[in-house]
């Protein structure tokens, strides 16, 4: 399948496996963490866990384990085949999880790309976006961004290119969807 050309936010599959903190308040430092910032000197591994059983259903094996579209959670097979492109664009911090080698990705590619005059968005009473309703980009900012977070959310989702997903779905991959969010009249 073509994904045509637009920008996306990677969304957990359904059934798959699915990664958290070991202490719930890491929720908030992962959000807190995973924004852009260069995190790679200081970084120190966060505890993990793999849930493989959702009421009581087991769960399919994932490549990313789902976390949320602000941190996306990768095993060493997403590593061999988009690493080098996952690098390019941000970088791949290591988590701590008990049997398995996890990664937390950390786009630090934030670019101001969101049209906000097009976009439909929702703001906090003093002006600041709360939530983006639909999306609108600019085109010339994000032309040969496949991945990228925006500077106008305080936890931007990640969002990459079709080209990045045409790559994902052609590795074999598992555990990623994607949602368009915005189509490219020309890119």
């Amino acid at each position: 399948m073509i994904s045509t050309p637009g920008v996306y936010i990677p969304l957990g599959s359904d059934g798959y496996e699915l990664c958290h903190p070991v202490d719930p308040a890491d929720f908030e430092r992962i959000d807190v963490l995973i924004n852009g910032t260069t995190r790679q000197a200081n970084w120190k591994p966060i505890q993990m866990q793999m849930i493989r059983e959702d009421e009581g259903k087991k769960l399919l094996p994932s490549d990313s384990p789902w976390l949320g579209s602000n941190a996306l959670i990768f095993r060493s097979s997403v590593l061999d085949v988009l690493g080098a492109l996952l690098q390019q664009y941000g970088e791949v911090l290591p988590l701590s999880c008990p049997g398995v080698d996890l990664w937390i990705y950390n786009p630090t590619n934030v670019i101001d790309a969101l049209d906000e005059s097009s976009s439909s968005v929702l703001r906090f009473d003093n002006g600041r976006i709360m939530m983006i309703e639909r999306y609108a980009f600019r085109p010339n900012i994000i032309a040969e961004n496949e991945i990228f977070k925006i500077p106008s959310l305080r936890v931007s989702p990640t969002f990459v290119s079709h080209r990045f997903v045409e790559r994902w779905k052609k590795s074999g991959l598992t555990g990623l969807e994607f949602k368009k969010v915005w189509t490219a009249q020309k890119f």
